[in-house]
């Protein structure tokens, strides 16, 4: 009887010794990761690490580090599990995760993927910044492109352009999602007038608020300067500080910019040109003229659009010795 139960027990530790025989080869074999997902972008912290099932496995390797298992500066976990979903928390940062599952006579390659856990997720008070056009824009084009710089953790844009100040609820005229950083409206519809334009960074948990420009059409252009002084046919001093002067309408519209032309050369081929920005409808400017000959000068009005006025008419002066 002792015999026997020797016996016996001499077969159950050769059993246990052989039991990497009928181990099941993992070599090659691929675990399958589940969650979180490879690339994921999350303001969440708390996690469940989720793989399937690989037969044959006995237990799993589960390591976390940050930022990447390259280039390590924290070992942020690592545990050998017989289940197939392990939750942990997390904090903000970039992250990667893998798993292998074992044996006692083999392994499955591990399998990595890349998350991060970032706390600017929110895009709540990230407003985008523009980049063009520039705030007071004027145009008298038929499209504008409007761009904008890029802002992390933004799934899309809304792209919006309304008439009037931006502040008052104007009306609508444009309102559309935008997965890129630009987009083209064409302006030929729209009547002349102030508009405003705006973007907003949206994901699919926040968004931020707009940022928004002004924005003029304008295709018109400038009335005809009326000139002042000095007079048609008008003889000075050599010496005298000469003071031009002219008017033109009051206006609406772009900026406008006035350009003074002198020249000893009736046609303008060379001359010395003035130029002068501003909102008055009248101005005059002084310079000294000291050559003893005929000048003559003109005036020429451009908006901020890029209208320009015709010319005004053209006046001679006489500077004598």
């Amino acid at each position: 009887m002792n015999r026997l139960i020797y016996i016996l027990i001499l077969l159950l530790i050769a059993f246990i010794a052989c039991d990497d025989f009928f181990d099941e080869d993992l070599t090659d074999k691929t675990i399958e990761l589940i969650g979180p997902a490879d690339g994921l972008k999350t303001s969440n912290t708390s996690f469940i690490f989720w793989w399937n099932e690989v037969d044959g496995a006995s237990k799993y390797n589960l390591q976390i580090v940050s930022p990447t298992f390259e280039q390590v500066e924290k070992l942020v976990l690592d545990t050998n599990l017989t289940k197939t979903q392990y939750e942990y928390q997390l904090y903000p940062g970039n992250f990667q995760w893998r798993v292998k599952g074992f044996n006692g006579s083999s392994e499955t390659e591990y399998v990595v993927y890349t998350f991060t856990v970032d706390s600017t997720l929110d895009l709540t008070g990230q407003d985008p910044v523009l980049s063009s056009p520039s705030e007071n824009y004027a145009t008298n084009e038929s499209s504008v492109d409007f761009s904008w710089q890029e802002k992390p953790n933004a799934d899309y844009y809304t792209f919006k352009l309304v008439s009037g100040d931006w502040s008052t609820g104007s009306i609508e005229v444009i309102e559309t999602p935008i997965y890129n950083l630009s987009w083209s409206q064409t302006l030929g519809e729209l009547s002349e007038g102030e508009y405003s334009w705006g973007v907003r960074a949206e994901n699919y948990i926040s968004s931020s608020n707009y940022s928004f420009r002004s924005l003029i059409i304008d295709t018109t252009s400038p009335d005809q300067p009326n000139l002042s002084s000095p007079s048609q046919g008008e003889e000075v001093e050599s010496g005298t500080i000469i003071s031009f002067s002219w008017t033109r309408p009051n206006e609406t519209g772009s900026n406008i910019t006035d350009s003074l032309y002198v020249s000893t050369d009736s046609t303008f081929i060379a001359s010395h040109e003035i130029a002068i920005e501003r909102t008055e409808t009248s101005y005059s400017k002084t310079f000294e003229v000291s050559s003893t000959q005929k000048y003559y000068w003109r005036v020429r009005s451009i908006d901020a659009a890029g209208n320009k006025s015709d010319y005004s008419v053209t006046r001679r002066f006489t500077v004598l010795k």
